[in-house]
């Protein structure tokens, strides 16, 4: 640590003490004020000392005493400045790569910045990628563009790992902004803006578009009925999730996050405020999470069928809040209502749990308790005529989807699903959309042929 300095310590002002022989002391110093350039003088707390005093009346202060009251001033002093210039005292010789992550991990939680699943991928991220290149006891200020460069090149364009590689990269941006703000570092001293995570080249690119089908990633609506089809005779609630997530292209989280005051039925519209938080990252104790992003946050219209599967919903809610003693209501929509796991009733679904149900096989682990195999899922994808992954995110594809070939512009469609940047949203708009182009000519055309 670093200290500012201060003035010497002087005696302000003696007072009666009940200790007998005794006095308490109160002392003086001061230090530069980082904004104005003025003195910035400070009181300490009282002091109790012996009553013995100097030729000129000032009592004389034990050696002991005066170590002590030196600590004092001066942590005291680095307070004030710190509080007066909301800037560290560490010095920047010594900070390391894990404190500032430490810090600035610690920062996002406090000011609830991001959802807890993106923490817990940033968390992922430290421990198995960045911890591989960079020793945590690195000092901040020894991390140079050459270096994080190398790691991001052994992500991409080398390995196949696009994704982990521009999360890597944006992951040391912010950390290193982060840094900057702290005074741990230099803007000159942030190697980010030199790093860079290089496109493939053409043929590399070309490939992986024909081995890519983006029709693969959302259904076909005779393909959405097969697939409800299957989940409503195995899981109704979980019928009901899907169809809902696909009647508003809401994110599973989100989905799972609702709750009765969210909705406005009068004026048929739901407010996405929150999403359905992991056990480990909720930030409070019911499992409330943050929305992915500021574009997450919105208020969007809902159908008829969205309602009545809501209302059908929270009628459920309702019977098991009166006949289940095991129920706790805090107002989630959908609840889990287990009768194996009993203190999970009230609580909202883990979105692990529905993937869980689509995917897994049908024959589970062989139960401790009662030596029967478990079920766990269906694994839908091999009961379907048509070969597509299901998930939970593909449901809110399939919105993207249906809303692009009605022809809806695809900044309207972002806005509604909480995404105003490309990533699937674009790819699923523009391929959809792809197929529409082909009546242009026809429609050209008519401009100058004549009416049969």
């Amino acid at each position: 640590m670093e200290n500012i300095k201060i003035s010497n310590i002087t005696q302000k002002a003696i007072r009666s003490c009940a200790k007998k022989g005794s006095v308490e002391i109160k002392f003086r110093s001061s230090f530069k004020h980082p904004l104005t350039g003025k003195r910035r003088d400070f009181l300490s707390n009282w002091y109790i000392s012996k009553n013995h005093v100097d030729d000129f009346g000032k009592v004389l202060i034990s050696n002991q005493l005066k170590s002590i009251i030196q600590i004092d001033m001066q942590n005291l002093a680095n307070k004030l400045y710190q509080e007066i210039s909301k800037s560290s005292l560490i010095s920047n010789k010594d900070v390391t790569f894990e404190q500032v992550w430490t810090e600035w991990q610690e920062d996002r939680i406090i000011k609830k910045k991001v959802a807890p699943k993106t923490l817990a991928g940033e968390k992922g991220r430290y421990k198995n990628h960045f911890l591989k290149y960079i020793p945590a006891d690195s000092l901040i200020k020894n991390l140079r563009s050459d270096l994080i460069q190398s790691m991001i090149d052994d992500y991409y364009p080398i390995g196949n790992h696009k994704r982990i590689a521009q999360a890597l990269r944006s992951d040391l941006s912010s950390l290193f902004v982060f840094a900057t703000k702290k005074n741990y570092i230099t803007p000159e001293q942030n190697p980010i803006s030199f790093v860079k995570v290089d496109n493939k080249g053409l043929k590399e690119k070309i490939d992986e578009l024909k081995a890519e089908n983006i029709g693969d990633f959302f259904l076909e609506k005779d393909e959405l009925k097969e697939v409800l089809n299957i989940v409503q005779h195995h899981n109704q609630q979980y019928a009901r999730i899907f169809e809902f997530q696909v009647l508003t292209g809401m994110r599973i989280g989100e989905v799972l996050g609702l709750k009765v005051i969210d909705f406005d039925f009068e004026n048929r519209t739901v407010s996405i405020v929150r999403s359905r938080a992991t056990h480990s990252g909720a930030f409070m104790v019911n499992y409330e999470g943050n929305v992915k992003n500021a574009q997450s946050y919105r208020t969007i219209s809902i159908s008829d069928r969205a309602i009545e599967l809501v209302k059908e919903e929270i009628a459920e809610n309702e019977l098991h809040i009166i006949t289940n003693d095991d129920y706790i209501d805090n107002g989630w929509i959908f609840t889990s209502k287990s009768k194996n796991k009993a203190e999970f009733n009230g609580t909202p679904i883990h979105y692990g749990v529905l993937n869980s149900f689509l995917n897994s096989t049908e024959n589970g682990k062989v139960s401790k308790t009662t030596g029967k195999i478990k079920k766990v899922g269906i694994a839908i994808d091999t009961k379907l005529s048509f070969n597509k992954h299901i998930s939970t995110h593909i449901f809110r594809h399939t919105h993207i989807s249906f809303l692009a070939s009605e022809g809806i512009p695809l900044e309207a469609i972002q806005e509604r699903v909480g995404h105003t940047r490309g990533s699937r949203v674009t790819s699923i708009y523009l391929h959809v959309t792809k197929s529409m182009k082909k009546e242009i000519s026809k429609v050209i055309d008519s401009l100058t042929t004549p009416n049969q």
